[in-house]
């Protein structure tokens, strides 16, 4: 006669209270870091803005000295409370005519933009000639500033400063507002 033995295993996988603990770890991580990724979030968009708007600049530059014609980049404040720019070539006869494949862009209105480039109407503008400098350079009307009011916590770096020079250089500064 023979006896069967019987081996008792244990069974495999995790119990619910292991589940539940391991989820829980996970939730207070993802609940303690949640705002470091929104502050990051906040910081990107910011930079990705000012440096669409520093390509844009640079762009109208190259474009002026490619072409031998004055071209600017004009800044309006539309509507909806948000700056659209696009850039523009001097004509002959002394107007401005839009340059074609350049798109019309925007800087999201949930920005505070200040801007002190010299006025056209009630535009602002950002002129480059053929050697690729500003002419209408002045101290007090050379940048263009982009804060997001998400940043805006002290010692936070909350601004980004685009300065044009004499030369046409471009200038590309982060700071915190005062």
């Amino acid at each position: 006669m023979t006896t069967l033995s019987f081996r008792h295993r244990a069974p495999r996988g995790f119990t619910l209270i292991e589940a539940l603990v391991v989820l829980g770890i996970i939730g207070i991580f993802v609940a303690v870091s949640y705002p470091s990724i929104l502050n990051v979030m906040a910081v990107r968009k910011l930079d990705n803005a000012t440096r669409q708007v520093q390509t844009y600049l640079q762009l109208t530059k190259l474009r002026a000295v490619d072409t031998k014609v004055v071209h600017r980049v004009r800044f309006s404040q539309e509507a909806g409370g948000y700056w659209a720019y696009e850039m523009e070539a001097l004509q002959a006869d002394g107007t401005w005519a839009r340059v074609g494949g350049a798109p019309r862009k925007s800087i999201p209105a949930d920005f505070n933009v200040t801007i002190t480039f010299p006025l056209d109407g009630a535009d602002r503008q950002a002129v480059f000639s053929p050697l690729g400098t500003f002419p209408e350079f002045a101290i007090d009307q050379n940048s263009l500033t982009i804060q997001s009011p998400k940043l805006a916590r002290p010692g936070q770096m909350d601004e980004r400063v685009l300065s044009i020079f004499m030369g046409g250089a471009i200038q590309y500064v982060k700071r915190a507002s005062a």
